[in-house]
């Protein structure tokens, strides 16, 4: 049955005969848990890796994230329970199982999601920014609803959104806060270091402008083709801490616009970020009201401008984004500028 699933969405490929993929062994035969026999190495996701697997209890298909024995304490199997709540969007996908395994590993459980890893789609080519945007409204309204709730990500990488049926469908959510520690290194997270908020990486917890900046880091991979850190460990981490972003190159039909977003989502001090995720979605609807030839987002309408359509004039931000007009927006530096001295920080 597992075949079959991989054959259908698109995955029965070569990634059996990869023998290893970010230097960890792919293991796909062995049984974990000693019930669950994995099929088929989906790649690497942040420190650990995600399989398609056989629940031999019940045949069904299902995917077993496995990480690092590092990551492994007394509690965690307590702190691994805890991820299975209302996240408030039934596209967050709560693991039914969890564990440390034979080895003294970490694993969560969830079922078979028909899709792909946002991470193998990247790989094949940038999509187009109608399919950008599209995939980031509905993101933003699962951030939006855990957030609500007092729940965080904490390590939002494109290998943890499946794209696909009834997509897209998030992941992980809470691994952060229940595996990330200290370490004679600095702070282990679950997470890639690509995509993790600097904050975290100083050890202070998850937080929705920690998630946000891992959403800008995917948007600008989406737009760019690659994150805007890369390299050995030690460089990434000090461009997140340390560096000042580079220029935005557009591979894709992106509105010029999404560089002053990405700005101030990219902020090292999470206080100079968007405050929320309504606010970065209202900039999102900003950019594409002007790339589209809208003058003035203030000719929305009041319907698209409720709470529930995730417009809510809840900011200076939001309330200065709707009076420009789209020669104000394309004026990136002056937009950012201008954003910056609404909420009352220097530029």
């Amino acid at each position: 049955r597992s075949r079959r699933l991989l054959d259908v969405i698109g995955l029965g490929r070569s990634e059996r005969e990869v023998r290893q993929q970010g230097g960890q062994q792919d293991e796909s035969g062995r049984v974990v848990a000693h019930r669950y026999r994995l099929q088929t190495l989906l790649g690497a996701c942040g420190a650990g890796q995600r399989y398609l697997a056989e629940d031999e209890a019940n045949e069904a298909a299902v995917l077993v994230l496995i990480l690092p024995a590092s990551f492994a304490s007394e509690q965690t199997a307590a702190r691994l329970s805890r991820l299975d709540v209302s996240f408030g969007d039934l596209r967050i996908v709560r693991p039914h199982a969890f564990g440390v395994d034979e080895l003294g590993r970490p694993y969560t459980v969830t079922r078979a999601i028909a899709g792909e890893p946002l991470s193998a789609l990247l790989a094949r080519g940038l999509p187009t920014w109608p399919m950008v945007f599209e995939l980031l409204e509905e993101l933003c309204d699962m951030l939006a609803a855990a957030h609500k709730r007092g729940l965080y990500h904490g390590c939002l990488e494109p290998s943890r959104v499946f794209v696909g049926e009834g997509g897209p469908w998030l992941l992980d959510f809470g691994l952060a806060n229940a595996l990330a520690r200290s370490s004679k290194g600095g702070f282990a997270m679950p997470g890639s270091a690509e995509y993790v908020a600097p904050e975290l990486l100083d050890g202070r917890p998850p937080s929705a402008r920690a998630d946000l900046y891992s959403l800008a880091i995917m948007v600008w991979e989406m737009v760019a083709g690659t994150p805007p850190f890369v390299g050995e460990l030690g460089q990434v981490i000090d461009g997140h801490r340390n560096r000042a972003i580079p220029e935005l190159v557009r591979r894709a039909d992106a509105p010029v616009e999404v560089e002053a977003l990405l700005d101030i989502a990219l902020s090292k001090q999470p206080e100079d970020r968007f405050n929320h995720t309504h606010e970065l979605f209202e900039a999102l609807r900003g950019i594409q009201a002007s790339s589209s030839g809208v003058w003035s987002l203030a000719t929305l309408s009041a319907e698209a401008s409720t709470p529930s359509g995730g417009l809510a004039l809840t900011t200076e931000l939001g309330t200065t984004l709707r009076n420009l007009s789209v020669v104000e927006l394309r004026a990136t530096r002056d937009l950012i500028d201008k954003l910056l001295e609404a909420r009352g920080a220097k530029p």
